[in-house]
């Protein structure tokens, strides 16, 4: 198969250009190479896969792309500091990158499937909470009062107690909370009406493996953590450290990529997460053991307006589409985080 790939040299770009290569697709793989992503060209490029160096605001393809097959579309400028701070060029890189992008595969008359890799952020804070006690459900809201006074659950409006998180669904309204989210939701806009092919839309919680980047400034939660466990300094944490994330590993994320090329049935819409929430406290000691260093969070209390109190998906779809449950983070944080870890070709038996 003709696949092109755009950002194709970036953390999780890189591992589906692998997982691609190694089965024998024909590959053309586009990457600006940001600035803000890369310092250098990355050392996990191949040598036998042709990579071309554009920005899709800019690029024009040539005749050689006329008999593409399938696009996995993970271009994107990343991080919600960023986008706070450079919003013209997040959302035009973005947006602008893929309606070009789309616009052109109009005119391509072999295209099978388009693959998008959006992300949760497109939920914002449109998690639905159940109170423990009465069972009634509540929206993600929590109130300032009780964060400054050291309550951070969130609670039910009609008993007053706690609540648990309900894993979110590919159901819940689109309502993003900041630029980087609304981008990715302007990205899956701009497939709206389009006819070329079956389109597949991915939104991935937050992905972590091998080479994630740990220094980047812009680093999501888990990378951060890990980057100053490995550096052996404790982690910050806010609130009470019990907030609860739900990480996916990014072989799990490839082996959706690669059955959504080869399936017909492959769904428009899948959550890409684990299922299972962990505990930031929880991370911490896990990434710990793995690097071999006792580095206990520091827990400081306070909060960050606008921050999650707890983030889970529904993963029961993808398990279906996968033919097994994704990894969870305890299972996975060894492959992913260990200085001794060796490239994996696929965890396609994991969870057997």
């Amino acid at each position: 198969m003709k696949v092109l790939v755009t950002g194709g040299a970036g953390f999780i770009g890189s591992h589906v250009v692998d997982r691609l290569a190694e089965r024998g697709d024909d590959l053309h793989v586009i990457d600006s190479l940001d600035a803000g992503a890369h310092q250098r060209l990355p050392g996990y490029l191949r040598r036998d896969v042709r990579y071309r160096v554009a920005d899709l605001r800019h690029w024009l393809p040539d005749e050689s792309f006329n008999d593409v097959e399938a696009v996995i579309h993970l271009a994107a400028l990343g991080g919600v500091g960023r986008a706070g701070k450079e919003p013209a060029n997040v959302i035009g890189a973005n947006v602008m990158g893929t309606a070009r992008l789309v616009q052109f595969c109009r005119a391509w008359p072999l295209l099978k499937r388009f693959v998008l890799i959006s992300s949760f952020s497109v939920y914002g804070s449109n998690y639905t909470f159940q109170c423990v006690k009465c069972g009634a459900r509540t929206a993600a809201t929590r109130d300032p009062e009780d964060l400054a006074a050291g309550r951070f659950e969130v609670v039910c409006g009609a008993c007053g107690g706690e609540c648990s998180v309900l894993p979110i669904g590919v159901d819940a309204r689109p309502d993003p909370l900041e630029t980087y989210g609304a981008s990715k939701y302007m990205q899956e806009l701009c497939l709206r009406g389009f006819q070329g092919c079956p389109v597949t839309i991915l939104r991935l919680s937050s992905v972590y493996g091998d080479r994630l980047r740990l220094d980047d400034g812009e680093a999501t939660i888990i990378a951060k953590l890990a980057g100053w466990i490995r550096a052996g300094e404790r982690p910050v944490l806010f609130e009470d450290g019990a907030q609860l994330r739900d990480w996916v590993f990014v072989q799990d994320v490839v082996d959706t990529i690669e059955k959504a090329l080869d399936r017909q049935d492959a769904p428009n819409l899948l959550n890409v997460c684990s299922g299972v929430g962990t505990s930031l406290v929880e991370a911490c000691a896990t990434v710990g053991e793995v690097y071999g260093k006792a580095c206990a969070p520091r827990v400081v209390g306070g909060f960050r307006p606008g921050d999650m109190r707890h983030c889970l998906g529904d993963a029961g779809p993808l398990s279906r589409f996968l033919g097994r449950p994704p990894v969870t983070f305890q299972d996975a944080a060894g492959l992913a985080f260990s200085p001794d870890q060796k490239r994996l070709k696929t965890l396609s038996t994991a969870g057997d």
